[in-house]
């Protein structure tokens, strides 16, 4: 994923501006489209640490519930290239980042395998205790025990799933309580978070500056 913004479209710069940027050395324009970039990552970084996306929400929350940031990393690799002198491209410097920054920007969904999640994650000691996760989860699902008096079965609480099942036995018995097959790949849904993007009044405006800074400076 990547920002392209060429100034010498009538949407980025007013005529009188375009003709100031075509009056300036091909080193110029690299400089001020370079600078563009960095102030144009700055707000992407910004967007990144407050969790909020171009037009000011926030960012839509993890599929698993989780409080914990996303995207954390997604503003470091950015960087701004020029191409041609003319043209200004702010993306990612690993193309496997801007992949994954794509499908974060414009949402969509993401196949998984369960090698891929060993890569990930790491393999799980199955004979650890289950997560509080699981057992909430399980508890969720209708979960049952024996009666400790009398005949049949009553839900049990979240302490004694967690107290009494491994992490692989929680693993199993909930994909069994939710009907899931064992599978080789799914997909996993991404939601939009755009945070690299900007307005044309803003991009105006930031150039208008820069070239004005340029010309002063000669």
């Amino acid at each position: 994923m990547s920002l392209i913004i060429t100034p010498n479209s009538k949407q980025a710069l007013s005529a009188k501006q375009q003709l100031q940027l075509l009056a300036l050395p091909s080193t110029k324009r690299i400089r001020l489209l370079k600078t563009l970039g960095r102030y144009e990552r700055k707000l992407a970084r910004q967007r990144i640490r407050t969790q909020t996306t171009v037009d000011g929400k926030k960012f839509a929350g993890r599929s698993d519930g989780k409080k914990t940031k996303v995207l954390k990393r997604m503003g470091k690799t950015l960087e701004p290239y020029v191409k041609a002198s003319k043209r200004l491209e702010l993306k990612h410097k690993s193309p496997l980042v801007g992949k994954v920054a794509a499908l974060h920007q414009e949402g969509g969904s993401e196949r998984m395998t369960a090698s891929r999640m060993v890569r990930i994650h790491g393999k799980p000691n199955y004979k650890a205790p289950c997560t509080r996760s699981q057992a909430k989860a399980l508890a969720a699902e209708g979960y049952k025990v024996r009666r400790a008096k009398g005949k049949g079965y009553r839900r049990a609480t979240i302490k004694e799933i967690a107290g009494s099942l491994t992490h692989g036995k929680a693993t199993l018995v909930l994909s069994k309580l939710r009907g899931q097959k064992s599978r080789k790949s799914w997909q996993i849904p991404v939601k939009a978070r755009p945070f690299l993007g900007d307005t044309t009044a803003n991009v105006q405006r930031e150039l208008a500056t820069i070239l004005n800074q340029l010309n002063k400076r000669g």
